[in-house]
């Protein structure tokens, strides 16, 4: 049996199991998770969006804007070894409540200084790279932890909603962020992520310790020397995990940079702050359809779910690249939206099942390393912006993204088969 087999015993011959959303909602502790989830990813985006608010009104540096961004996903690439390993140690469902409930005070501390009028532009930078660590906790040890609660059968299902919730909680977050700002103050954004992460941390008291989960060893050191070998030792073993790898790097350097470009492209359809908000929000719209319908349905080539996604969201940002009207850039980002939901839905659970059940931790932790490629591809298409001007970068980015997509798929061609067979058959009792 190969490493991207799945590792869980067979079973003997049982009627063909529902996928329906209301029998994943059934799962125990399942619903908990899932709004927990969601309302953590909103405290972070709305955390990003009041904190360049706040340094649009204190600096109106362009450039700390970027740098402060670029601290969210900081954390993923400098610290995804060792939080794999933890997080295949230590019990996650603690794990991720009690970085929560260090974020707390660290959320009220900033509300706090805000008010005072005592806050500065240097106490944004640990403040984002906290968010970040956050972002970090979510990718190695929630996510591993929300397989292990619904279970093989359910997975592809529960990590499309999961991909979901994060586009929306993206959306809903620069929006909730705004009101508060808008309606109550500036410290106001601050304070109410801080009340959601409340919510989000008492949610996650009423989960239940995950039914699929494997025993913790507690007795082995972390190290970050172990952790590399280990990591290497996996990709090696698995040519589905080393081509999720590439082509989760190839689309944090070459797509995702685009996102701080789209007012400067928007301003040339109109000076409409609004029309440029419906632009900037194109991509999370189609990301929602596209999720909503993938969690639908039991997606077996997920592998290839993956790989034609980047392939769309690239293609669609080169559409945006040269669209003549407003019109036909946001269709072209609405579809970029559609791919990056099919990719960003299957790339957890791509690493998962392409680890042992021991090694899930280790498996995101290194996936989390090449998310983290995310500030220097926003540093490549910022200086290509520079040089070559924005329509011109944002176009030789897709491109050179489509072609090093297209290589790693044809060279490590495992990542189209369909998922084991054993990944989808019910668990006994189910």
């Amino acid at each position: 049996m190969t490493t991207d087999e799945a590792r869980s015993p067979a079973h003997p011959a049982a009627p063909a199991p529902s996928y329906s959303l209301r029998a994943l909602f059934q799962v125990p502790g399942y619903r908990y998770l899932c709004v927990s989830s969601f309302v953590w990813h909103t405290t972070r985006w709305g955390g990003l969006f009041t904190t360049s608010y706040l340094l649009a009104q204190m600096s109106g540096s362009p450039i700390l804007n970027q740098v402060v961004g670029a601290l969210v996903f900081l954390p993923m690439l400098i610290g995804g070894f060792v939080a794999g390993v933890i997080s295949d140690r230590l019990d996650r469902r603690k794990l991720v409540r009690r970085v929560q409930l260090v974020l707390i005070p660290v959320q009220f501390a900033m509300f706090g200084l805000v008010q005072s009028g005592q806050v500065e532009v240097w106490m944004t930078l640990p403040f984002m790279f906290a968010l970040g660590i956050g972002g970090l906790v979510n990718m190695t040890a929630q996510r591993p932890l929300i397989y292990e609660t619904v279970g093989p059968r359910f997975a592809g299902q529960a990590m499309t909603i999961e991909a979901t919730a994060q586009a929306g909680s993206a959306m809903f977050g620069t929006l909730a962020g705004g009101a508060l700002i808008d309606h109550v103050g500036m410290g106001a954004g601050f304070a109410g992520m801080g009340v959601l992460l409340c919510v989000s941390a008492a949610l996650l008291r009423l989960v239940p310790s995950p039914r699929y989960a494997t025993p913790r060893d507690r007795g082995v050191r972390v190290s970050i020397v172990t952790q590399a070998a280990a990591s290497i030792r996996l990709a090696r073993r698995s040519r589905r995990l080393m081509a999720t790898l590439g082509v989760t790097v190839a689309m944090n350097l070459f797509m995702f940079g685009y996102i701080p470009l789209v007012p400067l492209v928007a301003a040339e359809f109109s000076a409409d702050a609004v029309l440029a908000g419906a632009l900037g929000a194109a991509a999370g719209g189609g990301q929602i359809l596209c999720g909503i319908v993938l969690s639908t349905r039991p997606l077996l080539r997920r592998g290839l779910v993956f790989a034609v996604g980047s392939m769309v969201a690239l293609l669609g940002l080169f559409c945006f690249s040269i669209a003549p009207v407003f019109q036909l850039a946001f269709i072209a980002l609405f579809v970029a939206g559609m791919g990056q939901a099919a990719f960003g839905s299957m790339q957890s659970l791509l690493a998962i099942e392409s680890a042992h059940d021991t090694e899930r931790g280790v498996a995101l932790g290194v996936l989390s390393t090449a998310i983290g490629a995310m500030p220097i591809g926003m540093v490549l298409i910022g200086a290509g912006a520079e040089l070559l001007g924005t329509r011109n970068a944002l176009m030789l980015s897709s491109l050179v993204g489509m072609a090093a997509v297209l290589t790693v798929v044809l060279r490590l061609r495992d990542l189209l088969l369909a998922a084991p067979e054993t990944a989808l058959r019910p668990a006994p009792g189910t």
